[in-house]
């Protein structure tokens, strides 16, 4: 089992701006909200843990690892948010399209160097079937980002209908199980 959990707020969380890839810490809140989902896991046995490299997902990785202090940890590039390009600082909505609709407005896509929905999804794609060929029968926990979890259960479920992402939600520092 897949044990995903989105890093806890951050003030660009707090503000609805665009984050993407830009390296931001947790606020108070993201911390507490972190201890709070690793008192939640902290009676189940996990045998690896899988990481963005990103602050916010490392600074909830280590609440949770207070309670996993022997838990091996690795930081993987592909599980980092999705690149926003020219939109990162901006308001969340200040441009007039779906971003997590497949294919939505294409050329804004392209104006503002935002990441396509299908190169993140080829990028999780190889991960996944990288861990689950070698971690069969694992619980795995995997520290990531919101983007990362709508893209991750599309790979577990099949694409949204109309390959429209925007209505999968994971709060922050909200734990979804993912089995294959």
């Amino acid at each position: 089992m897949i044990y995903f959990i989105r890093h806890g707020q951050t003030n660009d969380n707090l503000i609805k701006i665009y984050t993407g890839q830009k390296d931001v810490p947790l606020n108070e809140t993201g911390i507490k909200q972190a201890q709070d989902t690793a008192e939640t896991l902290k009676d189940i046995k996990f045998d690896i843990c899988y990481c963005s490299p990103l602050i916010r997902a490392k600074q909830t990785c280590e609440q949770i690892l207070k309670h996993h202090p022997n838990l091996k940890v690795i930081y993987d590039n592909r599980l980092k948010e999705r690149d926003y390009g020219k939109l990162v600082g901006k308001p969340v909505g200040s441009i007039p399209f779906n971003r997590w609709q497949v294919g939505a407005a294409e050329d804004l896509t392209k104006e503002y160097e935002i990441e396509e929905i299908m190169h993140v999804y080829n990028r999780l794609e190889d991960f996944y079937n990288e861990i689950l060929k070698n971690h069969t029968n694992k619980n795995i926990l995997l520290v990531a980002h919101s983007g990362i979890g709508r893209i991750s259960h599309a790979y577990f479920y099949g694409m949204p209908e109309n390959n429209d992402f925007s209505n999968i939600k994971i709060p922050n520092a909200g734990v979804v199980i993912f089995e294959k």
